[in-house]
Parts: C-alpha cells; structure tokens; sequence
C-alpha cells in the first residue's frame, strides 16, 4: 500500500514490485475506477487486453474489475520472476506453520 485517502476515496499500491495500481469510488456517482500508472504519470491503462473494469461499484464488480487487471499483470511478468515473488511474499509468511 503507498497511500489511502479517505476523503476522495482513493488508494494506491504497487503490484508485483512492478506495477503502480491506483484506485477510487466516486460516492455521487456511485462508480469504481482502477488503472495502472504508466511511466512518470504519462497516462493510465484501463483497458487490459481488450477487457475493462467495470465501473460498478458493487463488490462483486469490483473484485472482477481487480482479477482482470491482476491477471495482465501476471501475463506481463516472466513465470521466473512470479516463482520468485511467490517465495518472498507468501511463502515467507508460513516459514514457522506446520502446514
């Protein structure tokens, strides 16, 4: 997470060490936005190989709209580096469970 802010309504996270995801809900209008900065702020991406977020701001969309982009940014990543994320992020965290 790099930043919340309540009042607008917005987040901001990186995804993957790689990827600046930005977020917002827009109570008058009810809508949910999402898109992945490019470069220094030259622009956004919302449109994920042909497939948009959903601007409903229910749930159920939002997670949808947040499982497209998060598949893209998969896609985008060699599986070496997803294997290597995977170990330092989540397995990490069950290093002392006897699961």
């Amino acid at each position: 997470m790099r930043y919340i802010k309540p009042k607008s309504k917005e987040v901001a996270c990186v995804l993957y060490d790689s990827f600046w995801l930005e977020c917002s809900l827009d109570d008058q209008y009810g809508r949910f936005g999402a898109g992945i900065i490019l470069g220094n702020g030259e622009g956004v991406l919302t449109n994920f190989l042909g497939k948009r977020c959903s601007l409903n701001s229910d749930e159920q969309s939002i997670k949808e709209s947040l499982q497209i982009i998060d598949d893209y940014c998969r896609m985008r990543l060699p599986d070496k580096f997803l294997d290597a994320y995977y170990k330092a992020y989540v397995l990490s965290q069950y290093e002392d469970c006897d699961l």
